[in-house]
């Protein structure tokens, strides 16, 4: 690797130089502009940002693990394949950017926008961050395993076969979100909207959902198997085979909702009303909690297994 100090990286980067294979460790800049700047395959291990304008600059493939981002705007920047592992970032924008495959474990994040950013396959597992913008971002595929989120926003965002187990995420918004085959598994998730969202075959298993609203989501086989699930909505949310087999549900809104061939076994049930909803051919072997009345009722519109 070619050595630079930072007085001739700043030199260069104003004659439009491209850095490749560089060695940049602990290089820190502050408040200036170095948009459609070329970073590549660089050793930038600890750098410091402050206050820049970093927007389409292409740090493919460059090492920025300890690197701290503060008020930086990397709006259209490519990040493709780029190392963040335990990076700071505080006050970043990142719309439009290109992080395919980019490596963030441990990152800590605040008040990150990132509207439209690719992060698909990217390996987000252990971040923490808060007020976090990731509207109609893609993550298809991302690693989010034991994430920690606060006030987070993922309404639209491509979540597909996206990887979020044992993450803890509260105060969230999935309006919309296309969350197929995403594993959610032994999650914490309260105060969270999935309005609109589709989670065909997405698992829930064993997660926590404390206060969760699924209006006119489409949740067809998805799986709830021994998850806790208390002040949940499934307004006229579409639950065709799904398996909550286990499962203990408290102060449940199932108005209008379609759970037609649903898995109800060993279920536990408390404050939860049937009349509005479809439960034809729903299996209730061993459901604990239900009123006779309501067992009743359940054998009335077209129930199994109800005793």
């Amino acid at each position: 690797m070619t050595l630079f100090s930072p007085t001739i990286v700043l030199q260069k980067l104003k004659e439009g130089f491209e850095f490749r294979q560089a060695e940049l460790s602990r290089l820190k800049l502050d408040s200036v502009n170095i948009d459609h700047a070329r970073f590549l395959e660089c050793y930038l291990r600890g750098a410091v940002f402050n206050h820049l304008s970093c927007q389409e600059t292409n740090f493919k493939k460059t090492n920025l693990v300890f690197a701290q981002f503060n008020d930086v705007n990397l709006t259209q920047a490519i990040l493709e394949r780029v190392e963040l592992n335990s990076s700071v970032l505080n006050d970043v924008v990142l719309n439009d950017a290109n992080g395919y495959k980019a490596k963030l474990f441990g990152a800590k994040l605040r008040n990150i926008v990132s509207t439209d950013v690719n992060l698909s396959f990217a390996d987000l597992r252990k971040v923490t961050g808060e007020n976090i913008q990731l509207s109609s971002a893609n993550l298809n595929k991302a690693l989010l395993i034991e994430t920690k989120f606060s006030n987070i926003n993922f309404e639209r965002a491509t979540l597909t076969s996206a990887n979020l187990k044992s993450s803890i995420i509260e105060d969230s918004l999935w309006h919309r979100a296309n969350l197929q085959n995403a594993d959610l598994s032994n999650s914490e998730i309260t105060n969270a909207s999935f309005q609109g969202a589709s989670l065909v075959s997405s698992k829930f298993r064993e997660a926590k959902l404390n206060n969760v609203d699924f209006l006119f989501a489409e949740l067809l086989e998805t799986s709830f198997y021994k998850a806790e699930l208390n002040n949940v909505s499934f307004n006229d949310s579409v639950l065709l085979s799904a398996d909550f087999e286990g499962a203990t549900l408290s102060d449940l809104n199932l108005a209008n909702a379609n759970f037609q061939d649903a898995n109800f076994e060993n279920t536990i049930w408390n404050n939860v009303d049937f009349s509005n909803c479809d439960v034809s051919g729903a299996v209730f072997s061993d459901a604990q909690g239900i009123t006779e009345e309501q067992k009743q009722l359940l054998r009335k519109k077209g129930a199994l297994n109800v005793t």
